[in-house]
């Protein structure tokens, strides 16, 4: 069947009798009433469905479809009133840094702010699944079943609450007594090294959630977004872009063939208008050029992503922050697992035109920054670049005050891992 010609074509007189209109209203009312009775079928069918289930299923049943209606009443509430909510949030989490200090306070501080965090990132997540659009739905997966839904919720609150792990852990090992070490020597000194034996427990819990979201997300899903924390990525339908360029270019030389050559015939006009409507039909094959040895590679790389952590732990844990093996190491598997990754999205039209793929391929490569934080390179290099900055600024009013103030800023946060892990 060919469409409508366009405007552009030229006039074709097309005659038809009244017992071919009378047909095709007959026909088209048929269609219409067949379409009614099978949606009322599939309304009866599924009614009888759910009161064919056990009582123990049907509650159930009942209480996820009333969850699910206060989560989409909450989220119309939060996005009417986002111009407000966004800004409080901001204001409440900064404001806990300047609370008094008193004893215990880097604890308090750090448990207060990650409960404050937890409200931004569990309005997130709300978000994210009542949001329910179709260009979302064709970039990335996200798990709207129970208890799958939970995944990256879980993930989010081990990301908030491992600084809380790590402070807690750190002053309960240096309340120790040790053998020939005073107390106050032992909090001024660095942090000790046994606390990289909880912080792996916490990375491989981490890693474990984020590898069954990747599971659970099989298919067409690739790429975990934000840690997966925003859901996974989608390889796209490569067709579609080939398919609306191929159209522009048909509609832009029939153009120039109506102004200069000859007007255009009514089928090919006709083909040029609908190319773009036939792009989403429902018995188009979908073109995924991902190539097997394509798709290992970005899975490999995908798990090394989510297990160097873990193995940058381990590595800490077993040499101390001030050896070259664990920095090396990790450096290396986040350069192989980053270059991977980004030669996939490259190579391939179904991830290259996946704007979601291409924006966590660049935050990777600039996560890498964080290496120059991390000991023993910050110990080696970064911290006496920083010093010769504070040194050179400090005659200049209130910016020497200011570059004082973040290196002090920086010098006490590098100690701790969660802060620069990523």
């Amino acid at each position: 069947d060919q469409g409508p010609p366009s405007s552009s074509s030229s006039s074709l007189e097309i005659s038809l009798s009244d017992e071919d209109v009378m047909g095709c209203a007959a026909t088209a009312g048929e269609e219409s009433k067949r379409g009614t009775h099978g949606q009322e079928s599939k309304n009866h069918l599924e009614e009888k469905e759910v009161e064919g289930r056990p009582p123990a299923r049907r509650r159930s049943s009942t209480a996820a479809m009333a969850a699910q209606g206060r989560l989409e009443r909450y989220a119309s509430w939060y996005r009417a009133n986002e111009h407000w909510i966004a800004p409080f949030e901001q204001a409440l989490q900064s404001a806990i840094w300047f609370l008094p200090d008193s004893a215990g306070s880097e604890v308090s501080t750090e448990l207060l702010h990650s409960a404050a965090s937890m409200w931004t990132v569990a309005n997130d997540q709300v978000l994210m699944l009542t949001e329910e659009t179709k260009e979302m739905d064709e970039l990335r997966s996200v798990e709207r079943k129970f208890p799958s839904l939970l995944l990256p919720l879980l993930v989010a609150t081990v990301e908030q609450f491992e600084t809380v792990v790590e402070v807690l852990v750190a002053r309960s090992l240096r309340a120790r007594p040790r053998d020939g070490t005073d107390a106050m020597a032992a909090n001024a000194g660095p942090l000790p090294r046994e606390r990289y034996a909880w912080l792996s427990l916490v990375e491989a819990a981490k890693a474990s959630l984020r590898l069954a979201l990747l599971y659970r997300s099989q298919g067409t899903s690739c790429m975990l977004l934000d840690g997966g924390v925003s859901g996974v990525a989608k390889a796209v339908d490569a067709s579609v872009s080939l398919e609306r360029a191929k159209a522009k270019r048909t509609e832009a030389f029939l153009a120039f063939r109506s102004r200069y050559l000859a007007p255009p015939s009514s089928g090919a006009a006709a083909a040029a208008a609908s190319a773009l409507e036939m792009e989403d039909g429902p018995n188009r094959e979908v073109v995924l050029d991902l190539r097997r040895d394509g798709a290992r590679l970005l899975a490999l790389a995908e798990v090394l992503h989510v297990c160097r952590p873990v193995i940058y732990c381990s590595l800490l844990y077993r040499h101390g922050a001030q050896s070259w093996k664990p920095w090396c190491v990790s450096l290396m598997a986040e350069l192989v697992a980053c270059y991977s990754t980004h030669r996939c999205v490259r190579r391939s039209r179904s991830l290259h035109t996946n704007p979601v793929c291409v924006r966590e391929s660049e935050a990777r490569w600039a996560r890498m920054v964080l290496y120059f934080a991390r000991s023993p390179f910050y110990d080696a290099f970064t911290r006496g670049r920083l010093k010769s900055v504070r040194r050179a600024l400090k005659p200049v009013p209130l910016l020497g005050a200011a570059a004082n103030a973040g290196y002090n800023l920086l010098d006490e946060i590098q100690e701790y891992y969660t802060y620069t892990s990523g």
